[in-house]
């Protein structure tokens, strides 16, 4: 598999992008992907918390904002952009 991860500047704000080539996630799976303790690996060491930290990362400590496209077969983009003074140094 592929990862891709661009890094943008501009208007103040900060726009990362993380790109694979892999699975992808199904419309279901797509819209609880930032819940916390959704996972389709239960019983398998899953817990459901990844993507819910990364989400009230971005958000609440960062002041912006993550979106997720994904189609199964395709991949998955993730797209965080936060103003470039939430960026702790």
């Amino acid at each position: 598999g592929k990862i891709r991860i661009d890094c943008v500047a501009e208007d103040g704000t900060v726009t990362l992008s993380y790109r694979d080539d892999g699975r992808g996630m199904t419309e279901d799976v797509l819209k609880n992907a930032f819940e916390p303790f959704f996972t389709t690996a239960r019983g398998r060491g899953g817990s459901g918390l990844g993507l819910s930290i990364v989400y009230n990362l971005v958000t609440h400590k960062l002041k912006g904002q993550i979106s997720c496209e994904s189609t199964p077969g395709k991949g998955a983009l993730f797209r965080a952009t936060i103003p470039e003074n939430g960026i702790p140094v």
